[in-house]
């Protein structure tokens, strides 16, 4: 019987695999794999669009979507590589949480804009 994981032949009526000890009759689904740095270059990149949209005319409200927006995904950010091996984690959190502020930044001034106080 192939095993579902490692692809190694056991003999029939085998219930775990000799060469990894996978149980047979259970299916295998890979685990997925995430890149936390993309997700932070993403929510920096959504916090500078979030400020910038509170500095354009008309466009302010865009600014508090787009800041909201940049919130959650860079909250997402920063706590992605806690929990993923990865050798960069610092800098990913570094710039999630620049992402943020700048997302908070941006939310905040298209407010004061939409609203007619700045």
């Amino acid at each position: 019987m192939r095993c579902p994981k490692c692809g190694h032949d056991n003999p029939p009526d085998t219930l775990f695999c000799e060469e990894c000890d996978w149980r047979l009759d259970v299916g295998y689904r890979a685990p997925k794999k995430r890149n936390p740095m993309a997700f932070a270059v993403i929510a920096l990149v959504v916090g500078v669009v979030s400020v910038a949209l509170g500095f354009v005319d008309g466009a302010a409200i865009g600014g508090v979507v787009v800041g909201a927006l940049g919130l959650v995904l860079g909250s997402y950010s920063v706590n992605l590589p806690r929990y993923l091996q990865d050798s960069n984690k610092g800098v990913c959190m570094g710039l999630a949480g620049v992402g943020m502020i700048l997302s908070v930044f941006g939310f905040i001034l298209g407010l004061m804009v939409y609203a007619g106080v700045f």
